[in-house]
């Protein structure tokens, strides 16, 4: 699991959630206390989440996720679903899609 993976599952929990201790994150993601921690105050730098004694919650203030983080997250459900979707189109065909992270 990425950097960037394991930011996004982390902050997905803590929406789910509301918070989360450093230790059952550690076990969530299968990485060592120490990069939960180092992973918690760099998100909380990014202003994604607040650190606590031993943990992490929401920030006050609702955030959408960067791009960075939103590429990643189902990244194998969105490679599946944009091959079946090219198989649809033609060859010559032309095709418009929007800036989502699924398309």
């Amino acid at each position: 699991m990425g950097t960037y993976e394991r930011w996004t599952r982390l902050l997905e929990v803590l929406g789910d959630r509301g918070r989360i201790e450093v230790g059952a994150a550690a076990e969530l993601l299968g990485v060592p206390m120490a990069t939960v921690r180092r992973d918690m105050e760099e998100l909380a730098r990014q202003q994604l989440l607040t650190r606590t004694r031993g943990g992490a919650v929401l920030s006050g203030v609702a955030y959408d996720l960067p791009l960075r983080y939103k590429a990643v997250r189902q990244a194998d459900e969105k490679n599946r679903l944009a091959k079946a979707a090219a198989a649809l189109v033609p060859p010559g065909a032309r095709v418009g899609l929007n800036g989502g992270t699924t398309s």
